[in-house]
């Protein structure tokens, strides 16, 4: 089943269970520098394998800038 989400403010289905499946599934490299956030709560990188996402969550993904 196809599940909504909000990423970074663009509407996204999904058929992904948890969070790491969906960055992989959105052509996320998991192994990037990056921070994200569902619903609003950081979640630990170590933890984006068993994080379950559900339809409706909204997340937000930041990546570092390099830069002075």
């Amino acid at each position: 089943m196809k599940k909504k989400l909000l990423i970074n403010g663009k509407n996204t289905f999904v058929i992904s269970e948890t969070l790491l499946n969906v960055l992989s599934e959105i052509n996320l490299i998991d192994n990037e520098n990056m921070a994200i956030a569902v619903n609003e709560q950081v979640v630990q990188k170590n933890n984006w394998k068993n994080y379950k996402i559900r339809s409706g969550d909204t997340i937000e993904i930041v990546k570092p800038l390099k830069g002075g």
